[in-house]
């Protein structure tokens, strides 16, 4: 869920000359993969999502490229958003916006809610929407929602 922002300590400070919108066709220089959003701190907190829990950018099958929340990519695109293929699980998809690690699907799926990297706490939240990002098999109104 959204930050509070009435409760100052749950937010992470970013100074705003930190944060930028990056809009399709252009990608965020401070990545190393393609990144868009709006108001991404260099840690891909973003506007909607800016917990300091709130560190992964995932990429998106429709335009393999990366995106703090599904929110960002609605608002930075022109198309809808595409899960990531689950035939693809096993190639990078999820950015930690900590260390710049990248992890497959697979990994962040199946891990901890934290980076294997460098241990920095993913939103353990993120779990319950896991289907706007990943092919699951209860994406297409199928199976259980749980099961990969």
């Amino acid at each position: 869920m959204p930050t509070d922002s009435s409760d100052p300590s749950d937010r992470e400070t970013t100074p705003p000359a930190d944060r930028k919108t990056t809009t399709a066709p252009d990608t965020d220089p401070r990545f190393e993969v393609p990144l868009r959003g709006i108001d991404v701190d260099p840690e891909t907190r973003c506007a909607h999502w800016d917990a300091p829990v709130d560190v992964v950018a995932l990429r998106f099958g429709c335009c393999e490229t990366y995106y703090p929340c599904d929110a960002c990519h609605d608002a930075a695109t022109g198309h809808e958003a595409v899960p990531w293929p689950r035939e693809r699980f096993d190639e990078p998809a999820v950015l930690c916006g900590v260390c710049g690690a990248t992890l497959t699907a697979r990994a962040y799926l199946d891990g901890t809610d934290a980076c294997p990297a460098c241990d920095a706490r993913f939103n353990p939240g993120c779990r319950k929407h896991r289907d706007r990002y990943f092919e699951v098999k209860g994406s297409d109104g199928g199976e259980d929602k749980d099961d990969l």
